[in-house]
């Protein structure tokens, strides 16, 4: 008769609140950044006769606008060719790793059946 009720620990006290949804920016007061990214892509700086052109991450020094195309092109093929050498280089050591392999299995079954 003692253990009739339930067990107050048990019991579902608390139940999650449900979140309200946003309604939109937190910042309301600022305005909405409308800068274009495009605009950017081109920062060059001058120092004396020296022009610096900022470039795919790298600061390069140039005088004409093609300069900067042509090496930001090698230095994406120069990256991709790093990356094919890389992957001949492990595909290399895997082949040398499987052919240890085969001559050593080849030798354990030579010497056992002289």
């Amino acid at each position: 008769v003692l253990f009739s009720k339930t067990m107050p620990l048990f019991t579902k006290k608390f139940e999650a609140k449900p979140i309200p949804s946003r309604s939109g920016r937190c910042n309301i007061g600022c305005p909405v950044v409308g800068e274009n990214i495009d605009e950017y892509k081109s920062i060059s700086l001058s120092l004396g006769s020296k022009e610096l052109r900022f470039a795919d991450g790298i600061w390069i020094h140039t005088t004409r606008k093609g300069d900067i195309d042509e090496v930001v092109r090698l230095h994406r093929r120069l990256k991709s060719l790093e990356e094919e050498n890389n992957m001949c280089n492990l595909k290399m050591e895997i082949f040398l790793d499987l052919l240890a392999e085969q001559t050593s299995e080849l030798n354990v079954l030579q010497s056992k059946d002289k």
